[in-house]
């Protein structure tokens, strides 16, 4: 492993940034803000290694950033309408910070904290922690999460997530990785080949991207990527789903039960012969097709726009432990020292 100082917080902390690696060259780079992958070199179809994450080059640019590339997202990933959660009988109020609801668990998430590295004896894995204490994003408990990356010899990312609260609580972590596997700054990912093993998907209410409480069968519609399928095919079809978000920005619910580590996706990319493969024990998968980046400024003068990545995102239904009877659907809701517990598996292959 690789260390190296990315740079200074606002507030003078020192963040590094450490690189883990495997025999066959795969390389990912991990900063200790936000636990956010920067750079993830994979090898291409010319044996050419290859960044297919999207990211900055300096810390003041992840610090002011909006998008989440590359972060951990904790202690709750996605939408929470109004930014209320009720647990036994008890409102509780998160930020507001997106469309009258909370985001990503508002403006004190985990992607904007400064983790521990904790010891770690494998040049191809790193462990790091986070504290967030009682109340601190409106959430009862206090709440210690570790992540660990580990490189694998066949070319997988495996992110391990855990948690143990000390009061009830939501836990629901996720990557917010932004994936072009052309390349990170070869434009749009709308010729990207992708397959979602989920015959269901959520459909929102409105803009504000809550969703409805359906499991809305994707057979017939735009949203069926059972079989490979051309992310851009459908994205402009005249669907009110589409126009809400500007694209795809709805959660899977992928085949399978919660718990069960089970292939969520494949995406592939002819251009660079590069193949993804996503596995987890979660319940669903955000799929975002990056519809809101706008211009940017990234990695090595880069120039992102909208659609230059494109999200994966493991995690509980958004917004369910206000949508859903637990009988229906697996709550992101904890109990006090129940342990939490998440794996997600990124392979990487050329075809």
């Amino acid at each position: 492993m690789s260390i190296n100082v990315f740079g200074k917080t606002k507030d003078g902390e020192i963040v590094n940034a450490y690189t883990i690696r495997n025999s066959s060259g795969m390389t990912a780079t991990i900063i200790s803000f936000g636990a956010t992958v920067t750079n993830l070199f994979v090898p291409d179809k010319n044996g050419e290694l290859t960044d297919v994450q999207l990211g900055y080059d300096s810390l003041s640019e992840y610090e002011q950033g909006c998008a989440f590339f590359g972060a951990i997202i904790g202690r709750n990933a996605n939408r929470v309408k109004d930014g209320k959660v009720v647990i036994d009988g008890v409102t509780y109020q998160m930020d507001c910070n997106d469309n009258e609801n909370n985001l990503h668990s508002g403006y004190n998430g985990t992607d904007k904290k400064v983790w521990t590295v904790l010891p770690q004896d494998n040049d191809a894995c790193i462990t790091m922690m986070c504290k967030t204490n009682d109340l601190e994003q409106g959430l009862p408990g206090g709440l210690t999460m570790t992540v660990t990356y580990s490189l694998s010899e066949d070319n997988e990312l495996r992110i391990t997530y855990d948690a143990i609260p000390d009061k009830k609580t939501v836990i629901n972590m996720t990557s917010h990785m932004y994936f072009n596997l052309k390349g990170h700054n070869k434009g749009s990912i709308e010729d990207h080949i992708l397959t979602l093993y989920a015959d269901a998907y959520n459909p929102v209410v409105n803009a504000k991207s809550i969703p409805t409480g359906e499991n809305a069968p994707v057979e017939g519609t735009v949203f069926d990527f059972r079989s490979p399928k051309q992310i851009g095919k459908d994205i402009n079809a005249d669907d009110v789903q589409l126009d809400y978000v500007g694209g795809y920005d709805h959660n899977y619910v992928v085949n399978g039960g919660t718990g069960n580590i089970r292939r969520f996706a494949t995406l592939y990319s002819e251009e660079s012969g590069i193949c993804m493969e996503l596995f987890s024990d979660q319940t669903g998968t955000q799929f975002y097709s990056g519809n809101l980046i706008g211009e940017q400024n990234g990695k090595g003068g880069a120039k992102y726009t909208d659609r230059s990545g494109m999200c994966l995102e493991p995690q509980y239904i958004p917004n369910a432990m206000n949508l859903f009877e637990e009988s229906d659907v697996k709550s992101p809701i904890f109990d006090k020292d129940e342990h939490y517990h998440s794996e997600s598996i990124y392979k990487f292959f050329v075809k």
